[in-house]
């Protein structure tokens, strides 16, 4: 039976006015040659709404870049229930956000990464970023669109993450979603004192755990790349859609866990890579995430719907018994399972254990 496909990120493009350090698309400033044209675009978008109606997410690289891309988002709209564009902000102003608005986004992500100017200017490699995305924010805001932030934790923030947190709510944001740095892209070339080791790691998702109980009428807190916040979030009782027994570290678990849902805050399991999400590149490849490199196969030479249900890499990813080491032993696979990504960015082996959990 095919996996239900809930999220697809779509890399429209690798071209990008910033230069972050960690960046897993290696943006560039010109358009690659491999990059799809917009016939090509929208013959895809057909493509994938024929595999189902996922929450698609215009990303990059920076998205707005592409000349064609409201033309590509308007299309999106049309074919799907729920489009998000994920953006570093930077250039949205009033008229672009109304226009944003106006074409169908459902909701807006913007990457803030330092609670300071000095912190997060450095990190995305341009002076005034900061100022320029708060601002791409307010019009954001401004425009009646809701705001997610996106923050990348590493060894230069994660100690103030209180303070980015005061920010986003302070600024109006919907949702605040930590991203667990992956070794990819040019975040593989980051030295090892700039990741979070495996107890780092661990106490910056009990503090997400916390504050997300505290804050939970106010705005949605999640942890992306971080697999492992699932296992808490049983062991905590708090709620997940994901099947599960406990692990066999644990004297037992609470909670419900039919509250996931499908939409834009659904709180599902751990790693979805391959098995109910997907990332699509600029020149068509298709992925199990856009942090794991490795290709299930390309639009541009078989339908989509078939890559989705029949690459042998997604089904090897749908799984759980495949996996190796820690992870195939753990009693909450079914919860976690491991970043698949970081794992292969360890190992070379995206069935390996994942190397950043400190459970055992």
């Amino acid at each position: 039976m095919t996996a239900t496909l809930r999220l697809v990120f779509w890399e429209l493009t690798a071209r990008c006015n910033l230069a972050c350090r960690h960046c897993r698309a290696e943006a560039q400033r010109e358009a690659a040659a491999d990059e799809l044209d917009t016939a090509a675009l929208l013959r895809v978008a057909a493509d994938i709404r024929a595999a189902g109606d996922p929450i698609m997410i215009l990303t990059g690289g920076e998205p707005l870049v592409r000349p064609d891309f409201f033309e590509v988002a308007g299309e999106c709209c049309r074919l799907f229930s729920r489009v998000a564009l994920a953006t570093n902000g930077t250039t949205v102003n009033d008229p672009l956000a109304a226009q944003i608005r106006d074409v169908g986004i459902k909701r807006v992500s913007i990457s803030i990464d330092g609670a300071t100017a000095a912190i997060h200017d450095e990190f995305r490699g341009l002076p005034g970023s900061f100022e320029a995305a708060l601002s791409g924010m307010a019009a954001l805001r401004g425009a009646g669109l809701p705001v997610q932030v996106n923050t990348t934790v590493a060894r230069h923030n994660y100690r103030e993450l209180d303070r980015l947190l005061d920010l986003a709510i302070e600024r109006g944001a919907d949702a605040f979603h930590l991203f667990v740095l992956v070794p990819v892209g040019c975040g593989a070339e980051l030295d090892d004192k700039t990741r979070l080791n495996p107890e780092e790691t661990a106490e910056v998702l009990q503090w997400l755990l916390q504050r997300s109980r505290e804050l939970r009428s106010k705005l949605h807190l999640k942890a992306t790349c971080a697999p492992q916040y699932y296992r808490m979030l049983v062991e905590a009782g708090e709620p997940t859609s994901a099947p599960h027994g406990g692990g066999h570290k644990s004297h037992g678990h609470g909670g419900g866990h039919g509250s996931g849902g499908h939409g834009m805050n659904a709180v599902t399991k751990g790693c979805l890579a391959g098995s109910a999400v997907c990332f699509v590149s600029r020149s068509g490849d298709v992925q199990p995430c856009g942090y794991l490199p490795l290709v299930a196969g390309n639009v541009q030479e078989q339908p989509f719907a078939d890559i989705w249900a029949e690459a042998p890499l997604f089904i090897e990813l749908r799984d759980e018994t495949a996996l190796k080491g820690n992870c195939h032993v753990c009693g909450y696979t079914s919860v976690c399972g491991g970043c698949r990504a970081r794992a292969y960015a360890a190992s070379g082996d995206h069935l390996a254990e994942d190397p950043d959990c400190n459970y055992y």
